[in-house]
């Protein structure tokens, strides 16, 4: 259109040319100010995060959720991937922005440098909070233990490169490892090992899923090391990271966070009368040195008052 007042002019040119250099000063000014518009980015975008897996309830999804829900300075959909993939795979992709935007996993110095973390604890660090399981048999062998030293002594089993091996013979303790992990339960019902410390957010799942050796959960003690929980996202993904502890924070100051995981987590937590049993804590050489232990509100209360 401003091509063709321009060459309408250019013919009446004796006769229009006031009202042509009006209109022409007028188009430029609309065709400047619509150019403007088409390249500046829109605030409202909505893009979509693709978790692993697919649609399912979970803490995670639904922290997710939660967290994509509050108003920051991005704004963000969830939804599944649908790939099912082992866990380095999927991080893999995750990196490189093909198919899934988001991971959870343990705070390790390794996942730092190669990903972005969200410096978050979702778990509330629980995940370092260990129930043993015991054979049935030696269902009572934990019973008079009141010494780390003693404690130590007992063979525990874990698997070969998990990084609870590391921080339990940094601690001192006799490990005895397995590169199976059906096969760590088989070795507990046999009496190879003498426990099996779990977590307690996996411990009563993990009993279950093995019903047939008929293991039990001890319960007089707990270990606890220093863990974290954190979301991540592919490295150069910092609108996403910001976006997910913007809504983090928010839920956890409402009171929001608090309640989910009490919904997930809540009556577990209960059944097994984690505040009656004696807690034995152990250092954990591991941690990165940002996980945020000095903000007490992010942490699981029994884990500060003992």
């Amino acid at each position: 259109m401003l091509i063709t007042v321009i060459s309408f002019c250019q013919h009446q040119r004796r006769h229009y040319m006031p009202r042509c250099s009006k209109q022409v000063s007028m188009l430029l000014m609309l065709f400047i100010a619509l150019s403007a518009a088409a390249t500046e980015p829109n605030s409202a975008t909505i893009n979509t995060v693709y978790y692993p897996g697919k649609p399912r309830q979970a803490y995670d999804v639904d922290l997710l959720q939660l967290a994509l829900s509050y108003p920051c300075q991005h704004s963000f959909q969830l939804q599944a991937s649908n790939l099912d993939l082992p866990k380095g795979r999927a991080f893999d992709l995750m990196n490189a922005r093909q198919g899934i935007d988001v991971m959870f996993g343990s705070a390790s110095l390794e996942r730092i440098k190669q990903y972005r973390a969200v410096p978050f604890p979702i778990m509330r660090g629980l995940m370092g909070l260990r129930v043993a399981l015991v054979s049935k048999e030696g269902k009572n062998k934990l019973q008079h233990l009141y010494s780390l030293s003693a404690l130590a002594k007992l063979r525990v089993g874990q698997f070969t490169t998990w990084s609870d091996t590391e921080i339990l013979r940094a601690n001192n303790f006799n490990v005895e490892t397995g590169s199976d992990v059906d096969g760590l339960y088989q070795m507990l019902a046999m009496g190879r090992i003498d426990y099996f410390p779990r977590s307690v957010l996996e411990v009563q799942q993990n009993q279950q899923q093995y019903a047939q050796l008929q293991l039990e959960i001890d319960p007089h003690i707990l270990l606890y090391y220093p863990t974290a929980v954190y979301f991540y996202v592919a490295k150069d993904n910092t609108a996403l990271a910001d976006t997910l502890l913007c809504g983090l924070e928010q839920a956890q100051k409402d009171g929001q966070l608090d309640s989910l995981f009490h919904q997930y987590y809540g009556g577990l937590l209960q059944q097994l009368q984690i505040d009656k049993r004696r807690i034995f804590k152990l250092q954990n050489p591991l941690l990165p040195d940002h996980v945020p232990l000095q903000r007490p509100e992010l942490w699981y209360p029994l884990l500060l008052s003992k």
